[in-house]
C-alpha cells in the first residue's frame, strides 16, 4: 500500500530522450517527419514554409500573404474553408514568423482524410481575392492603429530599432500606414517566389497509424510549388549609432521600459550557458529583477528577461511596466543587478534552485505528443544536434558560479545594452 506520510524519492534527471521521427523525403522536394502517439485520437500537421519576414521586399507582405492564403482557394471560399474546419471540430490556422511561415491542422484522427484535402487546395490553389485582401488590410491596419496606442508595443517597436537598425526583418512590429500601402500584386508574387516545396519542412504528430502514415505520403506528394530560387537578403547592417530612445506618451501614467542587447547564436557553445544566467536575472517569478524590483520596490507588477533566438540572430532584452516617476529608479536598479552578476559569483543555494526549476520545468514541457513535436522542430529548423537537449540538461547541471560570472562580464557589458521607453517623461 502507498504510504502516503513519506514524501517521494528525489531522483535526479541524467538524460531525456524525445520521441524519434519518422523522416521521409517526398518527390516534390519536401520533408515530411512523422512523430507517433496513441494517448490520444488526436492529431497536429505543420506545414512550415522558409517565407517568414527575414525574406520580404517590404514589412508586412510575408504577413498578408500568410492570412490570405485562408481567405479563398480554387475549390473554397474563406467561409466555406471556415465552415468545413468548424463542422469537425478541427483548428486550422496560419502563423507568420520572422523566419518562416507556418499553417497549422488540428483535428481528431478520424477526421485527417476529411480536411487533409482543404487544407492542401488552401496551399496550392489560392486565389487572392481582391475584395477579402481589401477588408484583411483594413482590418491589420486599423489594428496596427490601436495597438501603437500602448507603450509596451511602441517600445518593443523602438528597442529592436536600436538593435537592428532601421528596415531589418527582425523589428519587431509596424511603424503605421506602410499596411495600407501594401498591394494584392505584392502578395501574390511573394506565393510565388516564396511558397515552395523544395524547402518545406511538414510535422505530423499524433495519432497516426500505418494507414493514416501512407495516406499522408501520398496525398501530400501531391502538393508541388515551384517557387523561383529567389535568394533572400541577408546582408542587415545598417545599425544605429545611438543607445537610448524614448518615445513620449504625455498622457500616460505608465512607461515601458526595454533593455538589451544581441547574444550569441544558438548553435553557440555559450548559448546554454548564457540560458542559466538569464534565468538567475529574469527568467523566473524568483528572479533578481523580480526580487529587487517588484518585491523589495514594488516600482511594477512584473519584470522579466528572456532570450529570444531567431533562425540568424538571438537577442536578450528586459522588460517591464512601471509608473513613469520611478522610470530612471528602475533603470539604476536593473544595471545595478546586472553589475552585481559581474563582481560576484551566484551563491550556491540560489544556482541549485535555478537549475532544479530550469530542468523541472523542461521536464513539464515535454507532457504531450505536440509539446514533444515542438523541441523537434526547433532541432530541425535550426539545424541543431540530434543531442541538443541532453546538452541542455548537462550545461544547466555543470554550469558553475564561476562560468556564469565570467560570461556576465562577457556578454552583460552596460556599454552594450540598448534602452528603449515609452510612455511619459518623468
Amino acid at each position: 500500500m502507498l504510504d502516503r506520510s513519506k514524501a517521494p524519492d528525489i531522483q535526479e534527471i541524467e538524460a531525456i530522450s524525445l520521441q524519434t521521427a519518422e523522416v521521409t523525403e517526398l518527390q516534390n522536394g519536401a520533408r515530411l517527419h512523422i512523430i507517433k502517439s496513441e494517448t490520444q485520437p488526436v492529431v497536429r500537421l505543420d506545414f512550415v514554409f522558409k517565407a517568414g519576414k527575414w525574406f520580404e521586399p517590404h514589412n508586412g507582405i510575408s504577413d498578408l500573404a500568410a492570412k490570405m492564403l485562408l481567405e479563398g482557394s480554387a475549390n473554397y471560399t474563406a467561409s466555406q474553408i471556415a465552415e468545413k474546419v468548424a463542422y469537425y471540430g478541427a483548428s486550422f490556422d496560419s502563423n507568420h514568423g520572422y523566419d518562416r511561415s507556418e499553417f497549422t491542422l488540428y483535428c481528431l484522427s478520424k477526421y485527417l482524410t476529411d480536411l487533409l484535402p482543404l487544407v492542401l487546395d488552401v496551399l496550392q490553389n489560392p486565389v487572392f481575392p481582391e475584395e477579402e485582401f481589401k477588408l484583411l488590410r483594413k482590418r491589420i491596419s486599423q489594428n496596427v492603429k490601436v495597438q501603437r496606442q500602448k507603450n509596451g508595443y511602441l517600445a518593443t517597436n523602438s528597442f529592436t530599432k536600436l538593435i537592428y537598425g532601421e528596415g531589418h526583418p527582425y523589428i519587431f512590429g509596424y511603424d503605421g500606414p506602410e499596411i495600407e500601402h501594401i498591394e494584392l500584386i505584392q502578395l501574390q508574387d511573394y506565393y510565388k517566389n516564396k511558397f515552395s516545396t523544395k524547402e518545406l519542412e511538414i510535422f505530423a504528430c499524433g495519432s497516426l497509424d500505418a494507414e493514416a502514415q501512407l495516406y499522408l505520403k501520398r496525398e501530400i506528394e501531391q502538393l508541388i510549388l515551384n517557387a523561383p530560387n529567389v535568394a533572400g537578403t541577408n546582408n542587415f547592417e545598417n545599425l544605429p549609432a545611438q543607445a537610448e530612445a524614448f518615445v513620449n506618451m504625455p498622457e500616460s501614467l505608465q512607461s515601458s521600459i526595454r533593455v538589451g542587447k544581441r547574444f550569441p547564436h544558438i548553435q553557440d557553445e555559450e548559448y546554454l550557458k548564457l540560458l542559466v544566467l538569464n534565468e538567475v536575472l529574469g527568467g523566473y517569478f524568483g528572479s533578481r529583477l523580480m526580487r529587487n524590483i517588484r518585491e523589495d520596490k514594488g516600482f511594477t507588477y512584473g519584470i522579466y528577461s528572456a532570450v529570444s533566438p531567431k533562425e540568424h540572430d538571438t537577442l536578450f532584452y528586459i522588460g517591464t511596466d512601471v509608473n513613469y516617476a520611478v522610470t530612471d529608479q528602475t533603470l539604476h536598479e536593473i544595471k545595478k543587478e546586472i553589475q552585481i552578476l559581474q563582481q560576484e559569483a551566484i551563491p550556491a543555494d540560489e544556482l541549485q534552485t535555478v537549475k532544479s526549476y530550469m530542468i523541472g520545468k523542461f521536464i513539464n514541457d515535454l507532457a504531450t505528443i505536440f509539446e514533444q513535436c515542438d523541441r523537434y522542430k526547433r532541432i530541425v529548423l535550426n539545424n541543431l544536434p540530434a543531442d541538443y537537449y541532453n546538452n541542455y540538461i548537462s550545461s544547466i547541471k555543470t554550469v558553475s558560479a564561476a562560468d556564469l560570472l565570467a560570461l556576465a562580464n562577457k556578454h552583460l557589458s552596460l556599454d552594450d545594452l540598448k534602452i528603449a521607453i515609452a510612455g511619459k517623461r518623468a
